[in-house]
């Protein structure tokens, strides 16, 4: 081991898969004691770095804080001098059900962050409202971000997410309270869904100026996929944490890495859109325009989704251009024709040499394979299409019904949903209606047989109140059923 832990070093220990191979409930309490008996010693070695024991040039875990506003810090701020006798010290898997001590150490140790456990209650007993507060941690510090709790372990203390705890509480990593008037930035931000088919509507839960800071700063929310990024200002004696709800729409499959920052710190998550890439070629595709003037990018023309079934929603975007050297001189409009009988106009850039977006969303009602094309000015005007797109529309499959069951085991707060889909790889999302991580399936095609499969899912709502669970169903999610759910 080290002599001396630099914050990679500690950042490596804490991302290694810890307790792989324990399968036992007494294998998982021997081994999380002997790590967080580990992590007491790390502590002491630090400590011992930290008060000048350590060699000259040791990088110290938990350096006092800068407090310039140039100066930010993404993680959460306010950490120093942290007393790792206030650690939960977990040495159990703990989870919904269980009392304890213990249960009471780690929800104080969350109420110390109110945006992770807001209620703050601490009661010594593991519940609904704890459980949430869990799951909110675990998808802070990229521990687990979905599934259930016997699933993935997602809202369950297990052997890693107590490691985790234990190795940021000891650093000064973790939930503490906010100290006001410092001239530190810190934020996090909690991302919903992290996967799912494209398109996918993201939504992106931004808490900034976590610190309390009454110096102003400028947060930046990048969705990873090229788009615009969004400038989130502080203004100067504010002096309070700011919560605000962005929301993003990912038309294609890939990895996307959404990042805040300030200054050179940042935190992010990446969202998995699963679908076809960017197309380079038609049904969408970049295809160069006619314009004469070499400075203006090319007009685009791009198509998502291009096939569903009935009725389908198709989303057409990308660039046009306004150039007084060539055909158009202002006040020109591109014609979009859906290919169903039904077409639009789109208006060119009033100023000459520039360019805009545009986006337009048709509804395609009747099953049928239709042509949608982007011309280069009216149709009559004898212009070159900018491009094509073949939208495939399939006739709406037939679903069961979609059941709801309030209650279960006697917990007013639980409830479990059950519906019937065609086949055991076909497409769903379950929307609990509170925010939380959707019960989630990608289509898989013609992958598996046509055999009708039920399916079953339970929930637990941490807060109370009335909620609406919706169902998408099918190959696009195109079938759409709601059930609304009072918790008390």
């Amino acid at each position: 081991m080290h002599k001396y832990f630099t914050p990679a070093i500690i950042a490596a220990f804490l991302l290694t898969p810890l307790f792989a191979s324990a399968q036992t409930a007494e294998e998982l309490n021997a081994q999380a004691q002997a790590l967080l008996q580990q992590i007491a010693q790390l502590q002491q070695q630090m400590n011992a770095l930290q008060g000048g024991g350590g060699t000259t040039g040791a990088t110290p875990i938990n350096p006092t804080p800068p407090s310039s506003p140039t100066s930010p810090a993404v993680v959460r701020a306010g950490t120093e001098g942290v007393d790792s006798s206030t650690c939960p010290q977990i040495g159990r898997v703990l989870k919904m059900g269980i009392s304890g001590d213990d249960v009471r150490r780690l929800q104080q140790y969350l109420a110390r962050d109110p945006a992770l456990y807001p209620e703050a209650t601490v009661s010594g007993y593991y519940g609904g409202l704890t459980q949430a507060a869990v799951q909110r941690w675990q998808t802070k510090y990229n521990i687990v971000g979905s599934g259930t709790p016997a699933s993935t372990g997602y809202g369950v203390v297990g052997p890693r997410t107590a490691a985790a705890i234990a190795l940021l509480c000891t650093t000064g990593a973790g939930p503490s309270a906010p100290t006001g008037g410092t001239g530190q930035v810190g934020g996090f931000m909690q991302i919903s869904p992290i996967s799912g088919e494209a398109p996918l509507t993201v939504s992106a839960q931004v808490n900034v100026n976590t610190t309390k800071s009454c110096t102003g700063a400028i947060y930046t929310l990048n969705w990873g996929d090229g788009s615009q990024s969004l400038s989130i200002p502080v203004p100067a004696n504010n002096c309070q944490q700011l919560t605000q709800t962005y929301t993003h729409i990912y038309p294609y499959g890939g990895t996307w890495p959404i990042t805040l920052a300030a200054g050179a710190h940042k935190t992010n998550a990446t969202v998995t859109v699963y679908g076809a890439s960017a197309p380079t070629s038609p049904n969408g595709g970049t295809i160069p325009n006619t314009n004469t003037n070499s400075g203006l990018p090319p007009e685009t023309f791009l198509a998502t989704p291009v096939s569903g079934s009935a009725p389908l929603s198709v989303t057409f975007s990308g660039v046009v251009t306004s150039n007084d050297q060539g055909w158009c001189q202002g006040g020109c409009t591109d014609a979009l024709i859906f290919g169903d009988g039904a077409g639009t106009s789109i208006s060119l850039p009033a100023n000459p040499n520039s360019k805009q977006n545009y986006n337009v969303t048709h509804s395609y009602s009747a099953p049928g394979t239709y042509t949608a094309t982007l011309y280069q000015g009216q149709v009559a005007a004898g212009r070159p299409p900018v491009g094509t797109a073949t939208i495939q529309v399939t006739t709406q499959p037939s679903y069961g019904p979609f059941n709801l069951t309030p209650g279960v085991g006697g917990d007013p707060q639980k409830i479990t949903v059950s519906f019937a889909v065609n086949s055991s790889c076909a497409g769903y999302d379950v929307d609990w209606g509170d925010g939380s991580v959707h019960q989630t399936q990608t289509d898989g095609g013609a992958t598996c047989g046509a055999v009708a499969t039920t399916k079953s899912f339970t929930h637990q709502y941490g807060a109370t109140g009335s909620f609406t669970i919706t169902l998408k169903r099918g190959p696009s999610l195109g079938s759409t059923d709601t059930a609304s759910v009072v918790i008390q």
